[in-house]
């Protein structure tokens, strides 16, 4: 598949097939992912791969409205950095938008929720994640990937999509 197909065929996917996900697909992805650019070639991501299913489920539950998606989701990745980078978040969004991306490659789906700066009840999400897979300190947590393979159907996106007002040629 091209990229640009891929680009128009991403949707965020809440629903998925009871079907697992084989670990040498998911650790492509993580793989394919960290290949990502970083500022100044820092590389400060590093991703869980979560399969076991009450874990996904008690990460579920650290944000719940945000994270359903995740259950009916045979994987999940999280995506963290290491908080010393000045460049984390960014380099942290783009490894999560190529794993989404390369989830599209596999026929899968996946799903962003948001973990960085959020809180339920009173609680860091980050903080309750963490403790959940055992991501060390001095680390951050930008996001949870959802994986599946899709049980809903999306239409791809279309360049109509695009408001070409956004777009803006040497000056605003």
């Amino acid at each position: 598949m091209e990229l640009k197909d891929v680009i128009l065929k991403r949707r965020s996917i809440r629903k998925f097939k009871e079907k697992e996900v084989s670990p040498e697909i998911l650790s492509e992805i993580a793989k394919y992912a960290l290949l990502a650019p970083s500022g100044r070639n820092s590389k400060p991501v590093d991703l869980v791969i979560v399969t076991e299913k009450d874990k996904i489920e008690r990460i579920m539950k650290a944000r719940e409205s945000a994270f359903s998606f995740l259950k009916t989701a045979p994987a999940c990745i999280v995506v963290t950095a290491d908080e010393t980078s000045s460049t984390w978040i960014s380099d942290a969004s783009i490894v999560a938008t190529y794993i989404q991306l390369l989830c599209v490659d596999y026929g899968l789906g996946s799903c962003w929720g948001h973990a960085h700066d959020r809180f339920q009840d009173g609680v860091s999400v980050e903080g309750k994640i963490k403790e959940i897979v055992g991501i060390p300190d001095g680390y951050r947590i930008l996001c949870i990937i959802g994986i599946g393979y899709p049980d809903e159907e999306k239409d791809a996106h279309t360049l109509k999509d695009v408001d070409n007002n956004k777009i803006h040629v040497e000056k605003w």
